[in-house]
């Protein structure tokens, strides 16, 4: 089996990390995780549940083989290649959801902060723990956090190095759901495969928008809705939405429209 598995239900595709005993991020692990992006990019998914087997998503990078023995000159050519392939991960155009359980360390909360949506179990803990060997955020989990929770909070996580509870996550808006331990796989592979049977156009949408507002601003953002959003009113989806709109009022909302992605 690989080490990031791929396969696809219906219209969700699932990556499950699988790296035993703790899951941890070796160039083994992100030479899978590089093939099953290229799989993702190729599919015809509608959505992507990122999780892992094993009692913790994953607990940073193995230091031995990573760091041990490379110096600056090697370092810069590894941490393109994570940073590349986690940058593909998170401007996919589709959702992207991710289930944690356990621990959620480093270079694991890195990849976790590239999804879109996280889902967590109410015992997962979270760290950026690279200071206590020295080391940055290589894979961007400094301002990452800091997109999501603020700079002030985002120092502080990444300075101190301690660990948070996935309610503290919640609460600082790094992280979107707590559910009880046992509930997690039921509850994130549910969402995924609503999210999978959405209008896949405009979630895409909404992600450039969402985006390009983080990245330039509300009239940046302004520019491009209008330049993409007109596109959605010749799309199969978005005529049947409004169809089923008319139709049934207000019980569109209970979810009856079937969108294809089209």
């Amino acid at each position: 089996m690989a080490i990031v598995d791929f396969e696809m239900d219906g219209g969700l595709a699932i990556l499950t990390v699988n790296n035993p005993p703790i899951n941890l991020a070796d160039d083994a692990l992100f030479v899978d995780l590089h093939e099953a992006i290229d799989r993702l990019e190729k599919s015809d998914a509608r959505a992507a549940l990122l999780r892992a087997e094993g009692e913790h998503f994953g607990c940073g990078v193995n230091v031995n083989t990573t760091f041990v023995g490379r110096n600056a000159h090697d370092a810069r050519p590894m941490l393109e290649r994570g940073v590349a392939d986690l940058q593909r991960l998170e401007r996919m155009p589709i959702p992207i959801i991710c289930a944690v359980q356990g621990l959620c360390l480093a270079a694991g909360l890195e990849i976790a902060l590239r999804c879109d949506i996280i889902i967590a179990s109410e015992t997962a803990q979270f760290a950026q723990v690279e200071q206590h060997i020295g080391a940055a955020t290589y894979l961007g989990g400094a301002y990452l956090l800091a997109e999501r929770c603020g700079p002030a909070r985002a120092r502080h996580i990444c300075f101190s190095g301690d660990f948070f509870s996935s309610r503290d996550f919640e609460r600082w808006g790094i992280i979107n759901q707590v559910v009880a331990d046992n509930e997690l796989k039921a509850v994130s592979l549910d969402y995924a495969r609503r999210v999978a049977k959405g209008p896949t156009k405009a979630h895409a949408i909404t992600k450039q928008t969402i985006r390009t507002f983080l990245d330039d601003g509300v009239e940046a953002a302004d520019r491009l809705l209008l330049e993409v959003g007109p596109g959605l009113f010749d799309s199969h989806d978005f005529v049947h939405g409004v169809d089923v709109m008319v139709k049934h009022g207000s019980k569109a909302f209970r979810g009856i429209a079937e969108f294809t992605g089209r």
